[in-house]
């Protein structure tokens, strides 16, 4: 310092002036770069979109998604697939490939746009597109039964190197909707066995064509939640992101994920419920429903429940209103086709039909006796088996356990005794394998595939079918290949309430509600639009146009 003082006294003060100038300009410079390089690192900053859900990220790979929502949220923007669903129009499209339908409406012919790239720079290819439906899919070794079951017995060729045919036994207008999932890679998965790909590094490090692209493998912290970020994938074949990257944080409860507001700019799937108690302040909610249902299936093998009149008693005696009062945040339905105004199925709930049916399916209803009992002197004892949710989902399992002790409560009151059995998502996974439940309350969602199939054809009442109740009816099957087969909107509307009113008569279940959900995102997100969403990933459809404002 002394030697700076003693060099400024040696200046003139003419000297001395220009010296402050130059100091001035020298100091007004700096500035001026600190100041821009915190405002772009603020900038940049503020276009990163963190999203809060619940799970746990596991597998971002598009044909392990089905039963984890986190990863199907997180995968539907790494990757993309022959056909989109555009929730604006409430209708599917073409997406990587242009399509035709044959004439006899059997055979779908696949032909690959133009300048579509793999995040690492890979062209896109028919063999990847056969690689991922025929070798991967189609083998006898994929796990994903659900995923598999909508190519049983469909033929896929490739005739060139941009173009794949997929050739049907029958015609299902179903089928366009199973062509949504994901694409994979074949030059980097083509080598590893199909049976070790759901523990493959790919599933935390994947490849897609999607509009974002992992920037580094996913992590666990310490609070137990689990976070990955997406970066803007500029070889997306269409519109590019505003926003530079997508953050996911999955928590592993929902209240983690309410206690962690502060942290992030939306979250799905919030029931009606936990909106009361949550903060609000400067958050965007929409309000939606899914294609999905709660119902109390009847397994109709079990020895109590194989006669039509003693379900249809059990059907009388619950009362859905008081169930939905007590849940809140939900709409009732009566019948599984989704597709029809539930307004038309109205079951009405009546004790006293309830008591009649019951007793002439053979339960006795003795004065003094607790409970009814058959000619054989056994009580009429139900187990009704349900997911438990404790430590994973705190409202959902609220939901479960009051609606399960309400038809517990409802049924005891018409003579029926039943037994609750709550289990873990494994054990309870084994239970409906093997179908070891009297009574199931369950929860099925169709998605993108309204076809009834899957669910109640008798060809899946078996160990890897979900059919549920065992329900069979030759002409619920016959129904339920025709509405298959039909492109027919009117022909296919008719078919669809004789299906519903051939299973409201057979009673193998009862049919209680479609939970409604909340979606809520900060306000200075701008672009969200929320129109008819089928699958929760689906408010993500648009997130191209989204950007701070």
């Amino acid at each position: 310092m002394n030697l700076f003082v003693r060099t400024l006294k040696s200046f003139s003060p003419k000297e001395r002036w220009v010296a402050g100038a130059f100091l001035l300009v020298f100091l007004g410079s700096s500035f001026s770069v600190i100041f821009q390089t915190f405002f772009t690192f603020n900038a940049n900053q503020s276009k990163t979109y963190t999203e809060g859900i619940v799970g746990e990220i596991t597998h971002l790979n598009p044909v392990f998604t089905e039963f984890s929502e986190a990863d199907a949220d997180i995968s539907s923007l790494i990757f993309s697939g022959l056909v989109k669903y555009n929730p604006q129009t409430a209708s599917f499209e073409e997406d990587v490939a242009t399509h035709t339908l044959s004439d006899d409406q059997m055979t779908y012919t696949f032909t690959l746009k133009n300048d579509i790239f793999w995040q690492d720079g890979e062209p896109v290819t028919a063999d990847d597109v056969y690689f991922t439906f025929a070798e991967v899919i189609q083998s006898p070794d994929f796990s994903n039964i659900l995923l598999k079951s909508n190519f049983d017995g469909v033929k896929i060729e490739e005739p060139n190197s941009r173009t794949v045919t997929f050739t049907l036994n029958s015609p299902n207008s179903f089928f366009f909707t199973s062509l949504t999932v994901g694409l994979l890679p074949k030059h980097i998965l083509g080598t590893v066995a199909v049976a070790d790909l759901d523990e493959n590094d790919f599933n935390k490090m994947p490849i897609g064509t999607g509009p974002y692209k992992v920037d580094e493998t996913y992590s666990f912290n310490d609070d137990g939640s689990s976070s990955v970020t997406l970066v803007a994938n500029d070889l997306y074949y269409g519109e590019k992101p505003s926003l530079e990257s997508v953050r996911f944080v999955a928590y592993p409860t929902i209240t983690a994920l309410t206690e962690n507001r502060s942290t992030w700019h939306g979250a799905a799937r919030i029931k009606g419920s936990l909106m009361k108690e949550m903060d609000l302040t400067d958050l965007v909610s929409y309000e939606y429903e899914l294609p999905q249902y709660t119902a109390l299936f009847f397994n109709t093998d079990s020895a109590f429940l194989t006669k039509n009149k003693t379900r249809l008693g059990l059907s009388k005696a619950i009362n859905k209103e008081d169930i939905l009062s007590a849940i809140g945040g939900a709409v009732q339905i009566d019948t599984p086709l989704l597709e029809l105004n539930q307004g038309d199925w109205i079951n009405v709930w009546s004790k006293e039909e309830a008591m009649g049916a019951l007793f002439d399916s053979g339960w006795v209803w003795n004065e003094g006796d607790e409970y009814r009992t058959n000619e054989a002197g056994e009580i009429f004892n139900l187990r009704l088996v349900r997911r438990d949710f404790s430590g994973v989902n705190d409202p959902q399992e609220e939901t479960a356990k009051t609606t399960a002790e309400l038809i517990q409560k409802q049924l005891g009151a018409v003579g029926v005794q039943v037994t609750i059995e709550a289990y873990g998502a494994d054990e309870l996974s084994e239970k409906i394998r093997t179908r070891d439940y009297d009574m199931l309350l369950y929860g099925q969602s169709l998605g993108y595939n309204l076809d009834t199939f899957a669910y109640w054809h008798s060809s899946q009442a078996s160990e890897t079918g979900f059919n549920l109740s065992n329900y069979q009816n030759p002409s619920a099957d016959l129904l339920i290949e025709k509405i298959r087969g039909s492109f027919d909107s009117s022909d296919r509307a008719e078919m669809l309430n004789k299906l519903a009113s051939t299973i409201a008569e057979d009673v193998p279940a009862i049919f209680l509600y479609t939970p409604t959900f909340y979606y809520v995102v900060d306000a200075k997100v701008t672009g969200v639009e929320f129109q008819k969403l089928l699958l929760p990933k689906d408010r993500l459809v648009n997130i191209t146009e989204w950007e701070f404002n």
